[in-house]
């Protein structure tokens, strides 16, 4: 049911969503006027990266079976 190799990309794409949504909340909210603490943009980026698992795993389930739902 999982594969080694599924779960590595999926992990790597949780981790991967949540850093940069978390960096990109903390370094470009000030230049937008957003006075952001880092628990809410941990909070934040915490949801990108769930929603960037469901969507890995819906593709991965359907269509090619690749992590990619355009394809």
């Amino acid at each position: 049911m999982f594969e080694k190799e599924k779960l590595q990309d999926l992990g790597e794409r949780c981790v991967m969503t949540f850093a940069q949504a978390f960096l990109g909340i903390v370094a470009a909210g000030p230049m937008v006027g957003m006075d952001v603490e880092p628990m809410k943009a941990g909070a934040a980026a915490g949801v990108a990266a769930v929603l960037s698992v469901v969507k890995t795993y819906v593709a991965q389930h359907s269509g090619d079976k690749s992590g990619n739902l355009l394809k």
